[in-house]
């Protein structure tokens, strides 16, 4: 290792070397000072129920060790759509409490398990999402017309009633397993190969899972690895197949493309502060309903905040930028800790 390195590398690097006579890799970077996404996905009901993947850095935890987190997703639903012979309404919120768990392995490699529990509701957040788009004037998509508080997740096509959740139901959503392997990089950007495995644990009727196993593939890459940057840069692509499912099988769109972008600027060594987009290709055809066939595009505006060496909250506001494809409106709570 050059003396430039080294000495950017720190006294503890230094002191790694000598003690065990191996030479640190620039790349295992403080996690913290690494760009880390707004860890979200598409909420929308007849999305979320498959395994489109959070957001996800190029970062792993370090061998032997775990990282347990809880991910709190608070979203807002209302959009009516009409055409033809079709009707659409999905008006209602969406609270979606996960468990995470991630396990370091050898070689830079990451498995995970999320464990989800949702809840379907009518809510009482209408009032405040109204003043909430009135003050930033944001389109609310026709929802300060609609009833208060009311839960109806609703599809008719041919005079055929095809999805009708109405009751507030809750449950277990779909478990999710994931692999996850840091690559070398190159220079200050770091990167990464990530899938996902969704289980079909929940339930189709509730609209808490798909009924079918999903596989999601993506790698993202960001800058950053030295830890000597307050600009964070992060991007990600990637695929997902899905099964045939119990929600609209008949006009299920198999593969999907998706992809997120995140900018972050760190005020503070252990706040920073990010903007994001995510967008994803249409789950659903042959349907004239944009919000089934259309891009998701949503654009977010968080705070990551590093509470101490292995703790970090994250909380974003999360909003549709093609009204009536994505949700209406989102706010994610994030928390997780090393141990």
């Amino acid at each position: 290792m050059g003396l430039g390195r080294l000495r950017a590398c720190g006294a503890s690097c230094l002191l790694f070397s000598t003690l065990f006579g191996v030479t640190p890799v620039l790349a295992q970077a403080d996690d913290g000072q690494a760009p880390q996404p707004l860890a979200f996905s598409d909420q929308s009901p007849t999305v979320a129920i498959y395994g489109l993947p959070r957001a996800d850095g190029y970062t792993v935890v370090e061998p032997g060790a775990w990282r347990g987190g809880l991910r709190v997703d608070f979203t807002s639903h209302y959009t009516e759509q009409n055409s033809g012979n079709e009707r659409l309404l999905f008006d209602g919120e969406t609270t979606r409490a996960a468990l995470v768990f991630e396990r370091g392995l050898a070689n830079d490699w990451q498995a995970s398990i999320e464990i989800p529990f949702v809840d379907h509701s009518g809510g009482f957040a209408d009032g405040f999402i109204d003043d909430f788009h009135d003050l930033f004037g944001f389109s609310d998509g026709g929802r300060s017309d609609a009833p208060r508080d009311r839960q109806s997740f609703r599809y008719e096509r041919d005079g055929r009633v095809a999805l009708d959740v109405s009751d507030s139901p809750s449950g277990v959503g779909d478990v999710r397993l994931g692999l996850k392997k840091r690559l070398a990089g190159f220079g200050d950007w770091g990167m990464a190969l990530a899938g996902e495995l969704k289980l079909p644990t929940g339930d189709a009727d509730r609209l808490t899972g798909s009924g079918a196993a999903d596989v999601s593939l993506w790698g993202t890459i960001g800058n950053n690895q030295g830890g000597l940057s307050r600009w964070r840069m992060l991007a990600g692509v990637g695929g997902l197949y899905s099964g045939e499912g119990d929600v609209l099988e008949d006009q299920r769109v198999q593969e999907v493309a998706f992809g997120w972008a995140t900018l972050g600027y760190a005020v503070l060594p252990a706040v920073v502060v990010k903007v994001q987009g995510y967008a994803h290709s249409p789950f659903y055809e042959n349907t004239d309903i944009e919000a089934l066939d259309g891009t998701a595009v949503s654009g977010a505006l968080g705070v990551d905040w590093q509470l101490s060496e292995r703790s970090r909250m994250e909380f974003a506001i999360i909003e549709d930028l093609n009204t009536g494809v994505s949700p209406d409106v989102s706010f994610l709570l994030g928390l997780r800790h090393g141990f």
